[in-house]
């Protein structure tokens, strides 16, 4: 201990060397470094873990023990506080709601957490989810950049919708355009790294910086007929916030070119005005999907289940009935909390594209869904196949949590 001290005395030495010959110094800087260094050799003169309390001073124990419990709490509450945003420079921003930046001018949205997305001219997007380090965003169309805050302490995850990819993030800055007419998406890592899956990708891609990544997927599908049983319907949305504006296609196709164009919500509503059973015989696989898609999206999970099942009945066996599996299995999971059903359909996309593009989301939220209905030793065994595929996946860190469990 005392050759410690002596070394720390050295380096005092000689920091007051090196502060003296610095000849550019002014007289009162000189002055303050003088006193500053002189306060400091004061102060550690008989060191901190030597001295013993002196009978008087413990009566602020108490009070200093107070005081740190409230600074822990004052933090843990900044910590857990509730996640907002705000677009532009004053309005605050509401979950579920279509942004959108119009008059040839960007879009900011600014997050309390730090993270920030800029819209450009001409783009629409919505903020579906928001909690501390989470977020889910839905681009409905348009270049948006993102700069995502990354958390030391805790996993960050936030994950974009673009048509059918999906745009896994974990703390990074990249920028990501995606054309709802034709379906073609790009993206560009500036830092971090992201994984983009879904389209017409059979895996998962992992963008890093530097990287960049184009895809197209044609929407189209020749529609099939189909005479079953139409879906349960639910009442229709309560929120005619967006118009649909005037379309060029009959009134009772109109929602073709709305979906096509990206405009979900609005397309939702004039398949309404359509005959929603009608349109469900009529729709094309990726319309179905679409339409699935819109209704899970604003409220109207029940009717979202219904449209996969017409869906994965009219279109047996291709890789749309299978998305319309693992959709079903978010539909279980995240509206009705049933997790052990959620379970079986993303196995069900397992089975029916073991090397499909939602593989590897597919595996991740079987392992949670498993773990919430229950079943820890399936949960388990979920985590193990999780790792050995993806040992740095999105969903790493969930994983080695349920094997320490």
């Amino acid at each position: 201990m005392e050759h410690k001290q002596e070394s720390l005395e050295n380096i005092g030495t000689h920091v007051r060397e090196i502060l003296a010959a610095d000849v550019h110094a002014s007289d009162e800087l000189r002055r303050g470094r003088i006193a500053f260094l002189e306060e400091v050799e004061r102060r550690n003169a008989v060191p901190s873990y030597r001295r013993s309390l002196r009978p008087g001073s413990r009566r602020w124990l108490p009070l200093l023990f107070a005081a740190s419990f409230a600074a822990g709490t004052a933090g843990l509450w900044i910590w857990m506080r509730p996640v907002t945003f705000q677009v532009g420079e004053a309005r605050p921003g509401q979950l579920g709601d279509a942004i959108e930046a119009a008059d040839g001018r960007a879009t900011s949205l600014h997050f309390s957490e730090g993270s920030t997305l800029l819209l450009h001219a001409g783009g629409r997007l919505r903020v579906l989810s928001l909690a501390t380090g989470a977020a889910r965003v839905l681009v409905e169309d348009g270049v948006v950049d993102a700069t995502i805050a990354h958390r030391r302490s805790a996993k960050t995850r936030w994950d974009f919708e673009a048509g059918p990819y999906r745009v896994t993030v974990n703390g990074t800055r990249f920028s990501m355009a995606f054309s709802a007419s034709d379906q073609s998406f790009s993206l560009s890592t500036a830092e971090g790294q992201v994984v983009v899956s879904g389209g017409c990708q059979k895996t998962p891609t992992t963008i890093s910086a530097g990287e960049r990544i184009e895809l197209s997927c044609s929407p189209h599908e020749a529609p099939q007929p189909w005479t079953g049983s139409p879906p349960a319907m639910e009442a229709p949305l309560a929120r005619e916030r967006d118009l649909a504006p005037p379309s060029k296609a009959a009134p009772e196709d109109a929602w073709r070119e709305l979906l096509s164009a990206g405009r979900l919500s609005e397309g939702l509503r004039a398949a309404e005005r359509a005959n929603f059973e009608r349109v469900c015989q009529i729709a094309s696989a990726k319309e179905l999907l679409a339409l699935a898609d819109a209704s899970r999206l604003f409220g109207a999970g029940r009717r979202a289940a219904a449209t996969l099942r017409v869906l994965r009945q009219r279109f047996p066996g291709t890789m749309d009935a299978a998305t319309a599996a693992f959709t079903l299995g978010r539909v279980a999971f995240e509206k009705q909390h049933a997790y052990a059903e959620a379970a079986d359909w993303f196995e069900t996309y397992l089975r029916e594209q073991p090397s499909g593009p939602l593989m590897g989301d597919s595996f991740g939220r079987l392992m949670e869904a498993r773990l919430r209905s229950g079943d820890r030793t399936a949960a388990r065994t979920s985590a193990q196949q999780y790792l050995r595929r993806f040992p740095e996946g999105p969903y790493s860190s969930e994983a080695r949590g349920i094997l320490l469990r």
